[in-house]
């Protein structure tokens, strides 16, 4: 992100006091691209298709995804991994409460607190974000895209900064601070962002199809959703454990 200076009115030779946006005034124009505040209030639960790029030795590799994402932020993701020249799916569920993986035949623990930060910084935040002392830290270019960036509380970990594009107003980035697991039991703070490039509608809100992962400063991931479909009658098995004496994963149970 290139960030030019702090946007203070004293600091800005030749601009006049008028030309400085209001960050309450650039959250609502976010918040109307994206379908209006009743929309972002009740996301739809939604089924996603496409494809997962992960950091690492696997970068620049595409897998297919399947997601199923709970309006209130819980998450169903299905991967395909190529193993010993056959296909292998991994599971990895989160309900807010717990998250865990299935890679084979064991269901293993996940890092809950960063799959919560994750849920937290959605484009619902938009809503949030106006009650969150907004004020504005800057502009600059995020994706290709002329932005404003606004800050807001984001716990006691400091402030999130929204990239919202100054042509159409669309949320381009999520900056915040977040944790990573190191393992014991242990924890470190990190910078996390997400980036949006491209959106689909759902039903009456617009909502990213194409989210690329940052982690301090350093590419982590990027998803790219090619269907996304709103689900009517959510299935809460696909949040839970299925019985840890099943050692295979019924094909019935898998999106491929």
């Amino acid at each position: 992100m290139k960030r030019a200076a702090a946007l203070l009115v004293l600091a800005l030779p030749g601009v006049a006091f008028a030309q400085v946006p209001d960050p309450k005034g650039l959250l609502e124009k976010a918040i109307a691209f994206h379908g209006g505040k009743e929309a972002l209030a009740s996301l739809p639960h939604v089924k996603e298709t496409g494809t997962i790029e992960m950091p690492g030795r696997s970068a620049g590799r595409a897998r297919d995804l399947v997601v199923y994402d709970r309006g209130d932020g819980g998450r169903r993701t299905e991967v395909v991994f190529e193993l010993r020249g056959r296909q292998v799916t991994a599971i990895e569920i989160y309900d807010g409460k717990m998250c865990k993986q299935r890679f084979g035949s064991n269901w293993d623990e996940l890092p809950l607190d960063e799959n919560r930060e994750r849920a937290a910084h959605r484009v619902n935040l938009l809503l949030q974000a106006l009650d969150r002392a907004p004020s504005l830290a800057g502009e600059g270019t995020e994706a290709g895209a002329a932005v404003w960036q606004v800050a807001i509380d984001d716990g006691p970990r400091g402030k999130a900064v929204l990239s919202l594009a100054k042509d159409d107003g669309r949320l381009v980035a999520i900056e915040y601070p977040g944790t990573e697991a190191e393992g014991m039991g242990t924890k470190k703070e990190v910078t996390r962002k997400v980036v949006f490039h491209a959106f689909q509608p759902v039903g009456a809100v617009k909502l990213p199809s194409d989210i690329e992962m940052v982690k301090d400063g350093t590419f982590d991931g990027r998803v790219r959703f090619e269907r996304m479909e709103a689900i009517k009658d959510w299935d809460d098995g696909w949040l839970q454990v299925p019985d840890a004496r099943r050692r295979f994963i019924p094909s019935e149970e898998l999106a491929f």
